[in-house]
């Protein structure tokens, strides 16, 4: 089956506070655990027949009963696929990052410090990768949680009620320790989104909610009580200069 999604201008996407302190880690954003146990670089994905949803520059294993919305940038591209499912939202995405790493733990910082002056509760927890990020506002509460591969940075958020929140956070991990990041030779700007696309032939139970069109405003992932995690991560660049590329 072959679908078009319609993006926020009419273009169309196919393919054939309170702080709690952690100390540093030399493994910040869990690059060794990640090769061993995922999410998995595409020269090493493993063949394990597990089903996949294939968006270009990442493959998530999405959860049963979920439903997908595609979020559209006002510019045209995809920013964001995410998972709906009864317990909240979970979205996946790659980022192009340095081949030295150490991208996660200065974005960890940044996050915290824009959700705090936001009036979000900030929590530092120590995951299965490394740092995570937890941030409540009211009964909404935001887990972020961030691996490092070759020249690529995956970033998970879970977005629920607090009431769901145990069950959610486990299936964001599940999720992300079955992602494949699929990272182009090509240069990127580090901190850019890896290019989303969906595919011609998008499975039978996901196809209906993906061409759904969808009233998401722009860098929100949640209710508007909630905290607001950013689809985008911003540039860094001095003056008179080009972001750096991995």
């Amino acid at each position: 089956m072959s679908q078009d999604v319609q993006d926020g201008r009419g273009g169309r996407h196919r393919r054939s506070a309170r702080v709690g302190q952690v100390s540093a880690a030399a493994d910040p954003a869990g690059r060794r655990r990640h090769q061993r146990m995922g999410p998995w670089d595409a020269d090493d994905a493993p063949r394990d027949g597990r089903l996949r949803l294939d968006l270009s520059s990442v493959q998530l294993p999405v959860p049963r009963g979920a439903r997908l919305k595609c979020e559209p940038d006002p510019s045209g591209p995809l920013r964001a696929v995410h998972a709906l499912v009864p317990e909240g939202r979970l979205t996946v995405s790659a980022f192009a990052a340095p081949r030295t790493g150490g991208l996660w733990p200065e974005l960890v910082e940044e996050l915290a410090a824009q959700l705090q002056s936001e009036g979000a509760t900030i929590r530092r927890d120590r995951g299965e990768w490394g740092r995570e990020l937890v941030a409540r506002n009211g009964n909404i509460v935001a887990r972020v949680i961030g691996v490092e591969g070759p020249r690529w940075m995956l970033r998970g958020v879970g977005t629920g009620e607090v009431q769901h929140a145990l069950k959610l956070h486990g299936m964001l991990r599940e999720m992300i320790r079955g992602t494949v990041v699929v990272r182009s030779p090509d240069a990127l700007p580090v901190r850019s989104l890896l290019p989303l696309e969906i595919p011609e032939d998008v499975p039978e139970e996901f196809a209906e909610s993906l061409v759904e069109s969808m009233p998401t405003r722009p860098r929100q992932i949640t209710r508007t009580e909630g905290p607001v995690i950013p689809m985008m991560l911003p540039q860094r660049a001095g003056s008179g200069t080009s972001p750096a590329r991995s």
